[in-house]
């Protein structure tokens, strides 16, 4: 498995480089270098200030100048930063696996699937953001450990806090919520006194639009190619947007999709009878929702559930089938960006087009299979004496744990090109 790693990132290195010549440089060097830039701005004591794209929490700061530690140039430096990163969290895939006796599934998944990306995969910082949620998925089962790490990505990039919704019960949940707050405001405070407009990020997206490679914009994308929409793209808070008629609407459908989606894992909590695997269940599950209600999906976010699938596959959870369905949407990623990337976003051509369409297809359904298998991994089992046996439900594996029969209802809950 090490070889393959070393292999697979060694070409990945090599074609970011254009030491072997891909082409595309400008797509794997273009964010790299917008780094390099906030790096210089805050090194002389200020967050970006003013900059559109610049859109996250204040402690992205530090995937931005770690590289400055390394003696190469700036680029070559956050690519190194990268591959460490990637390594670490294949070795915590390792450890988890031979703790609980796991799947090695998952390790493969993340080797084999990452790579699929392409150079893609060490030109963005969510690598830096993807190890700390794997921390808080396998580190520690300890919900004040989970929720501190959480907080931590938070305060790096928003979406680890997906990762709380599978902690399974009151107690759980207010313990990790409240590690991951003060983590959160602890750091938020540090970052405001130290350096000018670190929460600058808080209004930075509420005027973007709707991203031509968000689920919402496929549509549009597709009556384009098929020359059934007139409208087009345009270049703007760091991504390629749509302009056109319905675009509106459907933004805001997908901006009230993200509540609805919650309004469901909402229910869904309240409702389930969690498992020792609910946690991680529920991540890719959180994840996902996050990922296809979104008026931006930039291909680096596969990274981030690629690192929540391999944990579930290391898990032998019910969520295998949606993993797989990742692992699909990241193989037709890495095909869709940048190497048919003018089809969709600038010429609307149909062939890169139905890449595009595709893979948002895949993604979408494995939103619904997700959901589905959380749903009933966690069915309360049938109460005895209303002429049904009291059983633990299709799909509990042997050994779960489905809570105390004697807990009251409360203690059955489970404990953003530029975004």
């Amino acid at each position: 498995m090490l070889p393959v790693w070393l292999i697979t990132r060694a070409v990945l290195f090599l074609a970011a480089t254009q030491v072997i010549p891909v082409g595309h440089e400008g797509s794997f060097e273009g964010d790299v270098t917008l780094y390099g830039n906030w790096a210089q701005i805050l090194l002389g004591g200020e967050f970006p200030a003013g900059d559109d794209k610049w859109q996250y929490p204040p402690y992205a700061a530090l995937p931005m100048l770690a590289p400055h530690l390394l003696p190469w140039s700036y680029r070559i430096s956050f690519y190194a930063v990268a591959l460490v990163c990637d390594l670490a969290i294949l070795l915590l895939l390792c450890r988890f696996t031979a703790k609980t006796g796991g799947s090695r599934a998952g390790v493969w998944g993340w080797t084999v699937g990452a790579a699929l990306l392409g150079p893609l995969l060490i030109s963005r910082y969510d690598l830096m953001v993807t190890l700390v949620a794997v921390l808080a998925l396998t580190l520690s089962t300890d919900a004040a450990v989970r929720g501190a790490l959480i907080g931590f990505g938070l305060a790096i990039k928003v979406w680890p806090v997906a990762l709380l919704a599978g902690l399974r019960r009151w107690r759980e949940l207010l313990t990790g919520g409240a590690s991951s707050l003060v983590v959160v405001v602890l750091g938020c405070g540090v970052a405001t006194l130290v350096l000018p407009h670190a929460l600058d990020f808080l209004t930075a997206q509420q005027d973007r639009g709707l991203q031509i490679e968000s689920l919402a914009a496929t549509p549009f994308a597709l009556a384009r190619a098929l020359g059934w929409w007139g409208g087009f793209t345009t270049y703007q808070h760091g991504a390629m947007e749509l302009v056109g008629p319905g675009v509106e609407s459907a933004t805001l459908v997908s901006v009230a999709a993200t509540p609805a989606a919650f309004v469901l894992l909402l229910v869904w909590w309240f409702r389930a009878a969690p498992t020792e695997n609910t946690y991680f269940d529920a991540a890719l599950t959180t994840v996902l929702f996050l990922v296809v209600t979104s008026r931006v999906l930039s291909p680096q976010y596969l990274v981030w559930l690629l690192g929540v699938a391999a944990v579930v596959l290391a898990a032998r959870t019910r969520q295998r089938p949606a993993a797989w369905l990742v692992l699909a949407a990241t193989l037709l990623t890495g095909i869709m960006y940048p190497w048919v990337e003018e089809d969709y976003s600038w010429s609307g051509r149909l062939p890169g087009t139905l890449v595009l369409v595709a893979r948002n297809l895949v993604f979408l359904a494995a939103a619904v299979v997700s959901f589905v298998q959380l749903w009933r991994s966690t069915r309360r089992p049938r109460a005895a004496g209303h002429g049904e046996s009291d059983e633990r439900g299709e799909d509990a594996e042997p050994g779960e744990d489905i809570g105390d029969p004697g807990d009251g209802a409360a203690s059955r809950g489970p404990g953003m090109r530029t975004a």
